[in-house]
Formats: structure tokens, C-alpha cells, sequence
């Protein structure tokens, strides 16, 4: 736990050093030449999620859904942005084991990098740690637990249409186990929109 707080205090270090050195019209994302300034946003929409691995079949995808704030901070050159997410998800997967649904609750950190291959159209990419908070695991199985910490990356793309809305679609395969004693991941998709004010 000491490496995970650790971890993220430098990513907050770090998207802080790099906002202090933002330099102004280095965008010309926004109205055909922005102000390059950085936006505080919400973003929310819906998720399907499954498990990946070998030890389960004929597990379904559940429907969910995730809400949380981001911030979009120009970086490094012109239209691409760093965009630390704070996200609340609900997830999981239908018919684990004995017809058994599995709800995970998670609390998400993205630090996505993202950059407008034209004034709409971008792609994303970047890694994320999530805090498991609530799940339904235990009072179903007791033999083996939920692991409490989860490490993923997202890969998608989105659609400015304007300066305040911006649809996203995003996959989100894991990369650390689920449960502990097997070779569970997560893997979700989703889709939904950031509001910046």
C-alpha cells in the first residue's frame, strides 16, 4: 500500500510540475488556434465489462456505468494534451461460477496522454491504477479474495464538438489479476462524454 500511495503522490507531483509549465496558444485545438489553457471537466457514460483468463467460461459482459472530473493540460507540443481522470466505475461480470453475478466497485486514476489528429478527431492512450471499494465477492466465495488494487491501461479515441463537449470511447484491458489465486483480469469498454466548464 506504502508504493501505491507512493506512486501516486509523483503523478500528482508530476501532472502539477507539468501544468505550472504550460505556455499559452500552444494549441490550436480550440477555435482554430485556442487559448492552450488548461479545463476542468465531468465526464460520465457506460461501461460493459467482462473477466479475461482461463479460469472461468461462460461468464457474459455486465452493464455499468462510471462518472468522475478530469482535467485537460497542454503538454510537450502542439494538440496533445495530458488528462489526469479521477473515475468512479461500477463493473464486473455476469454468471461467475454457480450463475453468480460479480460486482466490483473501483475508483479509477487515468493518466491518459491525448492528441487531435484534427480539431475533432483524437486518440487516447494511457495508463491507469484503480482501488477496489466495494464488491460482493466475499459473501459468495470465501476461499479466495478480490485483490484491492488494480493496474490497467485505456486505448480509444474521441470527438470534440465543441469547446465544451467531448465524446469519448475508450477499452480498458487489465493488466493485474482480479482474484487472487487465478489469472482473472478485467477488461471493459466505454462509452460517454466529458463536459468542460
Amino acid at each position: 500500500m506504502k508504493k501505491v500511495l507512493s506512486s501516486l503522490v509523483f503523478v500528482v507531483f508530476l501532472v502539477t510540475s507539468l501544468s505550472s509549465q504550460v505556455i499559452q496558444g500552444t494549441s490550436n485545438v480550440r477555435g482554430g488556434g485556442g487559448s492552450g489553457a488548461m479545463m476542468f471537466g465531468a465526464k460520465a457514460g457506460l461501461s460493459f465489462s467482462t473477466l479475461s483468463g482461463r479460469d472461468f467460461v461462460d461468464i457474459n459482459p455486465k452493464p455499468g456505468f462510471y462518472l468522475g472530473g478530469v482535467v485537460e493540460i497542454p503538454a510537450f507540443f502542439d494538440n496533445f494534451y495530458l488528462q489526469p481522470e479521477l473515475i468512479v466505475q461500477f463493473q464486473g461480470a455476469a454468471n461467475i461460477g454457480a450463475s453468480v453475478d460479480l460486482n466490483l466497485f473501483y475508483l479509477h486514476i487515468p493518466i491518459m496522454g491525448k492528441y487531435h489528429i484534427t480539431d475533432a478527431i483524437a486518440v487516447e492512450f494511457g495508463p491507469q491504477v484503480g482501488f477496489l471499494l466495494a464488491d460482493n465477492w466475499d459473501e459468495n466465495f470465501s476461499v479466495i479474495d478480490t485483490k484491492k488494487v488494480n493496474i490497467g491501461l485505456n486505448l480509444g479515441g474521441g470527438y470534440r464538438l465543441n469547446d465544451n463537449f467531448y465524446f469519448n470511447l475508450r477499452f480498458s484491458p487489465g493488466l493485474t489479476r482480479v482474484i487472487e489465486a487465478t489469472s482473472t483480469k478485467n477488461f471493459a469498454f466505454q462509452l460517454g462524454a466529458n463536459y468542460f466548464f
